[in-house]
């Protein structure tokens, strides 16, 4: 307890060590809730749904120069769980936000989208609120991500601080 009272009173004073570890310690945190959720969403049941539209979009002010304008993938599909039809907006439980020239990567990640045989797109829902769902669920790849992030910056404080 002690080490942390020292490290925020070190990062109150604008120390760089302190500032690093409450970084690390809230990268950590948030990460770690999005880890759960990502491992939850794998568990999700899925239904068919008919997909609407799917497109990169510009997102926020359109700006003059293409390099510094925005983009996010949006969608709208119709599902059915247990008779009830519901609406879905959203792509993925990774919500990325990308420049002209990375716009690429939402593209590639519309790819992941499991289109069936029928036409349709498989819909993933929470099966306690089945008004929350995705078209794409986290992979591992995304869940390592995730996990290296956690930890990256507690390792850089471990090496940097304590070697």
């Amino acid at each position: 307890m002690q080490y942390f009272q020292e490290m925020w009173t070190l990062a109150l004073d604008g120390e760089l060590r302190g500032i690093w570890f409450w970084a690390a310690v809230y990268t950590m945190v948030v990460c770690l809730y999005s880890l759960i959720f990502q491992v939850r969403t794998r568990t999700w049941p899925s239904t068919e749904g008919e997909l609407s539209s799917l497109s990169v979009k510009k997102f926020g002010a359109t700006d003059p120069i293409l390099s510094d304008q925005d983009y996010k993938s949006t969608a709208l599909y119709q599902y059915e769980v247990d008779g009830v039809s519901l609406e879905g907006t959203k792509v993925s439980p990774w919500v990325f936000v990308t420049s002209h020239n990375a716009r690429v990567i939402l593209e590639k990640q519309m790819k992941s989208i499991q289109h069936l045989p029928d036409g349709k797109v498989k819909v993933f829902y929470n099966p306690r609120k089945p008004k929350k769902s995705f078209l794409i669920v986290a992979g591992r790849v995304g869940i390592a991500v995730t996990i290296a992030i956690a930890v990256l910056p507690l390792i850089g404080y471990t090496l940097r601080f304590h070697s």
